[in-house]
């Protein structure tokens, strides 16, 4: 049985915190409020699998930026700390990762995803199995995830998620996130 759809307030990243100083300055003030403002969570727990369904709202959707470096696609990831200590807002820390899940709306595929700490994410093909369905309407993505077997996950019962705005020039650091840890499981 799935969950009671939850809305989330989401929080802009803050770019203070981000590796190389630049994006602090190239970018003061972004942080003040978030370019996604909320996402919706529903939560299903299969045997052996975890069902997740996220909805944002996103007025001008970005599919395709081949041939355009100006432009970034829309995106979104889940993520489960690995420790019960790790942090959620960098992706983790040295000894204290996070393990994910990152949709593109440019990629047919999802990849996994590991962190400690801001500047150290790793992307590998996802695990077998771990497919998507993704659709936009009415000005609203709705990202369907379905994740077998996802250890960290069983073990943490608890994500944060991040979302990136391609017309608004998300990318890498500058995003939109959960305010903390979700409990899910």
């Amino acid at each position: 049985m799935a969950s009671k759809p939850k809305k989330i307030e989401l929080i802009a990243a803050p770019v203070g915190i981000q590796p190389g100083g630049y994006l602090a300055k190239a970018y003061a003030g972004r942080d003040k409020a978030p370019m996604t403002p909320h996402i919706t969570l529903e939560v299903a727990r299969p045997p052996g699998s975890w069902r997740i369904r996220l909805s944002w709202p996103c007025p001008e959707p970005v599919r395709d930026v081949s041939g355009d470096p100006a432009l970034f696609p829309d995106a979104a990831a889940l993520f489960a700390p690995r420790h019960e200590q790790s942090p959620w807002v960098t992706m983790g820390a040295p000894g204290m990762g996070v393990d994910g899940v990152l949709w593109r709306a440019d990629s047919e595929r999802l990849h996994a995803i590991g962190a400690e700490g801001l500047g150290s994410m790793k992307r590998d093909e996802a695990p077998s199995g771990w497919r998507f369905t993704a659709d936009h309407e009415q000005g609203e993505w709705q990202l369907e995830l379905t994740l077998p077997g996802w250890p960290t996950l069983d073990g943490a019962g608890r994500v944060a998620a991040a979302v990136w705005r391609g017309s608004a020039q998300d990318r890498g650091g500058l995003k939109s996130v959960t305010p903390g840890w979700i409990e899910v499981g």
